[in-house]
């Protein structure tokens, strides 16, 4: 019984946790690499005042831009690296 109630409160906060929002990328390389786990601790989610951020390639620095609007971030991203983006998100 224990171990029922301890698998239910698990998948409750994992629920919940995901209703919050966490870190999202706006879209996948097109060779289907994601920022890596270290990597994606700068990325926050959008909210006002957020910051686009974004890499061209695995390799390359963080890059800011600033005064995006939502839901513009990957294209702006790919449009200042002249090809889809190594990765995306909002950061603050």
């Amino acid at each position: 019984m224990k171990k029922a109630m301890t698998l239910v409160a698990s998948i409750s906060l994992g629920f919940l946790v995901s209703a919050c929002g966490g870190p999202e990328l706006e879209e996948v390389d097109a060779d289907g690499s994601t920022l890596t786990t270290a990597e994606q601790a700068i990325c926050e989610g959008y909210e006002p005042g957020a910051v686009c951020t974004f890499k061209c390639t695995s390799t390359s620095d963080w890059t800011y831009l600033y005064n995006v609007a939502y839901g513009q971030c990957q294209s702006e991203a790919n449009r200042v690296c002249g090809r889809t983006a190594y990765g995306a998100c909002w950061s603050h």
